[in-house]
């Protein structure tokens, strides 16, 4: 078995923005899975930065759906949430299958027509593989992180560099 399938993504792009709704049709893809921290907003703000709500709406406006699946688990998750009108599993313990299941569930849609967003490869791109989504990797927003994710990314490092997603 070829284990650096489950952590190479489909795409990859600089900002969530840049994943319209015209790509996703392409693959079939009726709904989104998305990472919260430095893939929607900042690592610890609830600022949404203006691209990304205006992406957010874009989105709704096709019929695509949209949950926020995050191992965070703060009261500034859900407001970001709120701004976004979207619905949110917190304290999602990424990569588990059972959050990527739950966040399928609250949209009413198989694997097949989900793709996970986020901007970690061991997190959202091999969570969303293991129960058969697309993935598309997005660059962080922000240099600041949780200390953990720090720790993570350096243990990404190789993997990213042997991984080579098409850029959209």
């Amino acid at each position: 078995m070829d284990l650096l399938r489950y952590v190479t993504p489909d795409a990859h792009v600089d900002s969530v923005d840049q994943i319209t709704a015209a790509f996703l049709a392409r693959w079939s893809i009726r709904g989104l899975v998305l990472d919260l921290d430095n893939t929607l907003v900042p690592w610890n703000t609830s600022r949404v930065p203006g691209p990304v709500g205006a992406w957010v709406q874009d989105l709704a406006a096709a019929g695509i759906a949209c949950c926020v699946l995050t191992n965070n688990y703060t009261q500034r998750a859900s407001e970001v949430a709120q701004l976004l009108k979207i619905p949110i599993i917190k304290a999602a313990f990424k990569p588990s299958p059972a959050a990527f299941r739950g966040a399928l569930r609250v949209m009413a849609l198989p694997a097949s027509q989900v793709a996970v967003v986020g901007d970690q490869l061991f997190t959202d791109v091999l969570g969303g593989k293991l129960v058969g989504m697309r993935a598309i990797l997005v660059e962080p927003l922000s240099s600041r992180e949780f200390f953990t994710t720090r720790f993570v990314r350096w243990l990404e490092r190789p993997v990213r560099a042997r991984v080579a997603p098409r850029r959209v």
